[in-house]
């Protein structure tokens, strides 16, 4: 990971893991401006090597114009969902991503993780969400009549009690105060083809334990949606940093990863 690259944890919204995804943006080989160069250093060049998130962001709007060219009723959340759950955590020698000090990178230094184009094409499921669920996300965050009015554009209220912001249908998983047994859900689409068959696989969060219910999903038919439910049950204390880990959930195709992030503050 660059050095200079955008770092989580999300101050605003802790619940939802910042970065989302991480690209190509240390040297790379990019188009300039012939008249730039020609007033600072008296030369034309077309091209320049450059490093900055102003790297990175072109080469995820391109997978994203792929993706919407490929799949042109998708919405927003859907092909995000294609690319975070379709990233990896290693690098080209299929080692785990490190920092640019070579630490251990995590989550909240490359997201759900390197973007991969190929695979988001054909993610297998998807995490889609509308206009409701992002106004329940807002509420849950506290969100008064006459803010939510100012996006919609007509009065909308609150449920009571607010879905809680975790539940919010992201992704990745966060829960960024943590202290109790909770109970997570999320919802998946199945944009394959053919029926088929998901196993999960959760990775260990040190201080938690954690079971996923159903374990397995059963799809019938492209379209369809199945709800599943993460436990969490700490039982050590985090010492108000964030422990890590992943739900994966496989067929004989496709793999759909989704990091965990969880901030023990008591058991």
């Amino acid at each position: 990971m660059g050095v200079f690259s955008s770092k989580g944890p999300n101050v605003i919204t802790p619940d939802i893991i910042k970065p989302d995804i991480t690209a190509p943006g240390v040297n790379i080989l990019a188009a300039w401006s012939p008249v730039s160069t020609a007033r600072t250093a008296g030369i034309n060049i077309n091209y320049n090597i450059l490093s900055g998130t102003s790297m990175s962001c072109p080469h995820v709007s391109a997978v994203v114009a792929l993706l919407k060219s490929v799949h042109p009723y998708w919405s927003p959340a859907a092909i995000k969902s294609a690319i975070m759950t379709t990233a990896t955590n290693t690098d080209n020698t299929q080692n785990f991503i490190r920092n640019d000090d070579s630490t251990n990178a995590t989550p909240f230094d490359y997201g759900s993780g390197h973007i991969n184009p190929a695979a988001a094409i054909d993610p297998g499921l998807i995490y889609d969400y509308g206009t409701n669920n992002l106004i329940d996300f807002l509420c849950s965050y506290g969100a008064s009549v006459a803010q939510l009015k100012n996006l919609t554009g007509t009065p909308v209220y609150c449920k009571n009690p607010p879905t809680p912001s975790y539940n919010f249908n992201y992704p990745s998983i966060g829960v960024a105060n943590m202290s109790r047994k909770l109970s997570v859900y999320r919802t998946v689409t199945y944009v394959g083809e053919g029926p088929t068959v998901y196993y999960s696989k959760l990775e260990a969060i040190t201080g938690v334990r954690t079971s996923v219910y159903p374990n397995v999903l059963r799809f019938s038919k492209s379209g369809e949606k199945l709800t599943y439910r993460i436990d969490f049950v700490p039982y050590k204390s985090s010492n108000g940093s964030f422990e890590f880990g992943s739900l994966t959930w496989r067929n004989d195709v496709h793999l759909v990863r989704s990091p965990i992030a969880v901030n023990v503050i008591s058991v």
